[in-house]
């Protein structure tokens, strides 16, 4: 099956090979005397308001072009300023190769025209990385495209330094999510997770994004908060030229589609993403204050109430469906531009994977294995989203925008185990169980925003108000777990038996049940002035502005179970434990049964702990200049001052005491960038600035979470401080033309107060994951990255093939020092950070066909091994190891109107493997490490047309 994909979509890069073609405008910039080529000029299509630059060889081109009469600018410092004019279009490309006069005074201020940057395309990316203050990576929706990634979890692994995590979670430098910050159109975004500081960038489909970036070092208009990056998602604005387009799209998966499936009874809306009650808690059951005071009998006339099917179905897994619907337009309000632009998508994913969980102890006769489960995992994904964004430009100098997007992401998770504890230990401990996981996530965000350009004074005020609101609920996660004591699993004369208390519940037993809200709101205003002045003939520009954020969270849990019921004059029983799951919490096992015997009574484990409220209050200003100094030097620098309130109300367990964290602390943070330009496409900075990273608010709460994927507990510290880093940065960069570049960076990080996710067995009666502070930590790393045509290399500069052949690569190789020698119980005196890999690649190879609009993509991506859990001295750290992923994708446009995209992900499949690294030789080997866990994944391959209206 595996190479029957690989086949079937290499055959259809050639069934499609001969179709269509569409128009170009493209041509050869050159001076009219000695006819030397001019790179970065700028032209500018004047009916579509396009604009590009010219790359090395003095090339550009406009793509996309219907049939009309066109005039262009042709505009370059130290060069007269040109028009042409009539220009005509008609079915075919044309060639508009124009060589620019001699060299004289500045002219550029002889033409004055607005025009939008293609935020979209990989030239207008460059533009912005060049002439941003700080150290930027990214990738736009032309390279999305190329390498057709559908969410932004998969767009990430794209971008120089990136890598992610659980397939959501983003590492930057080899830092992990909690050290990065996600922005959206300039507003901040709330964490959409109940359990870790992080956002879930699988809630964003591609399609809706024109780029995201990375910004890798400060400057005091930023946010304060981050180490890793700030990750920037730029929705799609409103364009002058009106669209309408649909796609639909499907997919196959190696492990799953075809295959059978396995799932329970849901809600009729789960087709939706959305929980229509059906798992709610039902209506009637008092408060965990109240039923802890409750009777025996009183527990067993509530067990009633909960009546949700347990048994597990099987059905056939339908591919994947992707439909996608976007259109803008353009209306004239008040004589004014009024631009709105609405997108929709649906995502309906179903995945199979195993999973192979082992636990192993260190004794003195060795190592031996203790436990092995076996998982298989059916996973069904929904993404609904839509956005609907505004821009009205009051003048040429003055716009507003409003973007909207609400999205909603589920995954309903069924877990079917098999495995054996106790295994270093006669008789063994088999078990059976499965569980059954749906997680909801509603996510608003809008921003309000305007950028006023006041030309006669040289002032430009810019502002953007966001809200954010995300609910994250799980609704009854529930489980069914048997077990039974025999020296094998096939011994007949043993019974598996349902785990059942007789008084009380715990996360490992059969019939616990668990329901969890997270509400989150985020309220934000950030505003800019810049004012220029000029001083001695140094132009200078002065920026004043601040940030105001206000953030709440609103956490509730509630954990129930079934016991036996039984009482002086009522026995229990016995038969029920040995039922199959879909029979045992039959609503006539529930209470007193008509047989006069005890079945289940309704146990509530939640703890005083388990939910919390928290606040916090963010006011900030920053004063900065941007001068040159001379004309090849650029320095960038000032302070931001930020003041951070934080309030945080929880229960303690045990003594039942209110306790409340209330910490207000003010920092100075300083940052100073100096850019130095060696010529027109070259330039070399240096920066430092001083940053910080909070306690998030799940990271304070003492609220301990059983994970049954990964079998282990997590819980939160409310004596966590805030982590304060300096960051060093120098980078060189080369801006190719025509959306090549060439860079590389070296940064050094040093961490004071750094949090970390430590591991302490034993602490809540299992494995226990808990935050807590590492006195020291340094980080540091080299990065390069390219994107180059092929002819660059090459002196046959007339060849068409490498004209239309890109290479792309970025590396980083990244090491980091965690001091761990006053942390009790660690594992040694130091450790790299928890997710840092010391190495990370992307490359890719595309071919785009000149005329024939086809195009093929090969993209590669590998990480080296990372600590996926921190150990300590009983119990070594896990890694998890390197895998190799090669995706393919085919892209044929034809008849002006359709695009058919073809692409095959993951070829190799390869399995990803934790381990613990048992002789220390920083590699795994199969024959010696514990494989803590294995998953096993498939190809999937991936079809998707779309039509331009």
């Amino acid at each position: 099956m595996k190479f029957s994909v690989i086949l079937l979509a290499i055959g259809s890069l050639f069934a499609f090979k001969t179709l269509g073609q569409t128009h170009k405008i493209y041509g050869v910039v050159t001076e009219k005397k000695g006819g030397a080529t001019v790179p970065f000029a700028d032209v500018f299509l004047l009916e579509t308001k396009q604009a590009v630059q010219t790359d090395f060889d003095g090339n550009y081109s406009f793509s996309e072009i219907s049939n009309g009469t066109y005039s262009m600018v042709f505009r370059m410092e130290g060069y007269s300023t040109d028009t042409i004019t009539g220009i005509e279009v008609l079915n075919s490309s044309v060639n508009v190769s124009y060589a620019m006069s001699e060299p004289k005074a500045d002219t550029l201020d002889e033409f004055e025209f607005v025009f939008k940057v293609d935020k979209g395309g990989d030239i207008g990316l460059n533009k912005e990385m060049k002439e941003d203050a700080s150290v930027k990576d990214g990738i736009t929706a032309e390279g999305m495209a190329k390498n057709g990634d559908s969410k932004v979890n998969d767009v990430l692994k794209r971008v120089s330094g990136a890598s992610v995590q659980d397939n959501r979670f983003v590492v930057i430098r080899g830092l992990s999510d909690r050290y990065n910050m996600a922005y959206i159109n300039g507003a901040p975004l709330p964490s959409t997770e109940s359990d870790r500081k992080a956002f879930a960038f699988d809630i964003f489909p591609s399609n809706m994004l024109d780029n995201l970036t990375i910004t890798k070092t400060a400057t005091p208009e930023m946010p304060g908060e981050f180490a890793g990056g700030v990750i920037t998602i730029n929705t799609k604005a409103p364009t002058e030229k009106n669209f309408q387009s649909l796609q639909i799209g499907t997919s196959f998966n190696t492990l799953t589609t075809f295959k059978n499936f396995q799932t329970y009874e849901g809600s009729s809306m789960d087709w939706a993403g959305v929980d229509n009650g059906a798992r709610q808690l039902p209506d009637g059951l008092p408060n965990s204050e109240t039923y802890s005071t409750l009777s025996a009998s009183e527990k067993a006339n509530y067990a009633k109430l909960m009546t949700p099917s347990w048994s597990i179905t099987d059905r056939r897994a339908l591919p994947a469906l992707n439909l996608q619907y976007g259109i803008g337009h353009n209306f004239q309000v008040a004589k004014r531009n009024l631009g709105v632009m609405f997108a929709y998508t649906y995502q309906n994913n179903l995945s199979t994977s195993q999973n192979i969980r082992r636990e192993f102890e260190e004794q003195a006769a060795g190592v031996v294995q203790k436990t092995e489960l076996i998982d298989t995992v059916y996973s069904q994904r929904l993404l609904n989203s839509g956005m609907f964004n505004l821009t009205y430009e009051l003048n040429n100098r003055n716009t507003i925008s409003f973007n909207n997007l609400y999205s909603i992401n589920t995954e309903d998770r069924v877990n079917i185990r098999r495995g054996v504890r106790e295994m270093d230990s006669d008789p063994h401990q088999y078990e059976k169980s499965s569980n059954r996981w749906f997680t909801q996530n509603n996510l608003y965000t809008g921003q309000l925003e305007g950028d006023h350009d006041f030309k006669k004074e040289g002032l430009k005020f810019s502002w953007v108000g966001g809200y954010s609101n995300v609910e994250r609920s799980i609704p009854n996660m529930r489980r069914v777990v048997y077990q039974k004591s025999a020296l094998t699993e096939n011994d007949p004369n043993e019974e598996y038996y349902a785990i059942i208390q007789n008084n009380g519940t715990i996360p490992t037993a059969a019939g616990n049940m668990f329901w969890s809200n997270t509400k989150e709101k985020i309220y934000s205003f950030k505003y800019d002035l810049s004012i220029p002045w000029e001083l001695s003939k140094i132009a200078t520009i002065f920026k004043v502005g601040g940030f105001e954020q206000y953030r709440d969270r609103d956490f509730t849990a509630r954990n129930f179970g079934f016991s036996k019921y039984k009482t002086s004059s009522v026995d229990f029983d016995n038969s029920l434990l040995s039922l199959p799951e879909d029979e045992i919490f039959d609503p006539s096992h529930l209470g007193l049964q008509e047989n006069g015997l005890g079945g289940f009574k309704l146990e509530e484990a939640t703890k005083v702990s388990d939910s919390y409220f928290a606040s916090s209050l963010l006011h900030a200003g920053y004063a900065m200049f941007d001068t040159k100094i001379l004309k090849k030097f650029r320095m960038v620098g000032g302070a931001r001052v930020e003041s951070y309130k934080q309030l945080f109300n929880y229960t303690e367990a045990g003594s039942n005491v209110d306790r409340q964290i209330d910490t207000t602390v003010v920092d100075i943070l300083p940052s100073l960038n100096l850019i130095y330009s060696i010529n027109k496409r070259m330039q070399v900075r240096l920066s430092y600035s001083r940053t910080l990273s909070r306690p998030e608010f799940r990271e304070l709460a003492p609220f301990a979470f059983y994970n049954f994927a990964l079998d282990n507990i997590l819980s939160g510290n409310p004596n966590l401080r805030r982590t304060v880093i300096d960051n060093f940065d120098a980078r060189y960069e080369f801006f190719i033309g025509n959306g090549q570049l060439f860079t590389v960076s070296a940064f050094y990080k040093d961490f004071t107060d750094a949090i970390e996710l430590i591991n302490r067995p034993g602490v809540s009666g299992g494995n226990e994951l808990y935050y807590t502070n590492v006195d020291a930590v340094k980080s540091y790393g080299f990065e390069t990255e390219y994107r180059v045509k092929l002819d660059v290399f090459s002196k046959n500069k007339e060849s068409k093939f490498l004209s239309q052949t890109t290479l792309y690569t970025n590396l980083s190789i990244i090491r980091s020092e965690v001091d761990v020698s006053e942390i009790n119980g660690a594992n040694g005196d130091s450790r790299p950070l928890q997710g840092q890999s010391p190495y990370i690649i992307n490359a890719g190879l595309q071919y785009e066909h000149p005329t024939k609009e086809w195009t093929v993509n090969a993209s590669y991506n590998v990480i080296g091994r990372r600590i996926f859990i921190v150990g300590n001295v009983q119990e070594p750290d896990v890694w998890e190891n390197s895998r190799n992923v090669i995706d393919l994708q085919f892209t044929k446009t034809f008849r002006e109107k359709f695009q058919l995209k073809i692409s095959v992900k993951d070829i190799l499949a390869q399995d990803l493997v934790f381990y613990q690294d048992l002789n220390n030789n920083k590699k795994y080997n199969k024959e010696v490490d514990n494989r803590w866990q294995e998953t096993t994944f498939g190809q999937t391959l991936s079809i998707s047309l779309n039509y331009k209206f």
